[in-house]
């Protein structure tokens, strides 16, 4: 294990331990029993929305991030981010720090606009927050994410939500690590 991941895992226990020694009352649920929290998209789910669509494809590439598929998610962004990104050092890491981010996230569509060959899609990224072992809050933020028609198929032509939600976390896991 990566001493990076290691850290990861490590602030991710604290966390649940200080969340969980917080609440009271109920049996916990079994082990492997996934939180009444997580908002996994799944297969199914991406293909509710129109083949082809670019709804489509911002859910395939979400769960691409959901899942920590480094490929996947590459293969879903525009042929010249992509090269950018395979030659980035930080694209695995980014990655990594999302997916964890992502499992209690999904985008709810809101509207878009088209322009020639480029799509907008207006969202709303919900997200869950968990209260005790089996409910949660839901709070939301409005994101737009802009993809591009390539290769007879739609393609995230930006992924700066990635990036800025892995600068948000990096600096929090730093400001965890300064106040030990």
């Amino acid at each position: 294990m990566t001493p990076v991941l290691r850290k990861l895992l490590g602030a991710a226990t604290v966390a649940a331990l200080l969340f969980v020694t917080g609440c009271g009352g109920g049996d916990p649920p079994p082990p492997g029993t996934p939180s009444a929290a997580e908002n996994l998209l799944t297969l199914a789910k991406v293909h509710e929305q129109p083949q082809g669509s670019p709804e489509e494809a911002l859910l395939r590439w979400w769960m691409h991030i959901q899942y920590n598929d480094l490929h996947g998610y590459l293969s879903d962004i525009a042929t010249p981010l992509r090269h950018r990104r395979e030659a980035e050092g930080q694209t695995r890491r980014n990655l990594l720090l999302v997916s964890g981010d992502s499992l209690r996230s999904q985008p709810r569509f809101g509207g878009s606009q088209r322009e020639a060959n480029a799509v907008t899609l207006f969202t709303r990224i919900e997200t869950r927050q968990p209260v005790g072992a089996s409910r949660f809050t839901t709070s939301s933020t409005p994101q737009a994410f802009t993809l591009i028609h390539e290769g007879g198929r739609w393609v995230i032509a930006d992924d700066s939500y990635v990036l800025d939600r892995a600068t948000v976390i990096r600096e929090a896991l730093e400001n965890a690590k300064k106040a030990r």
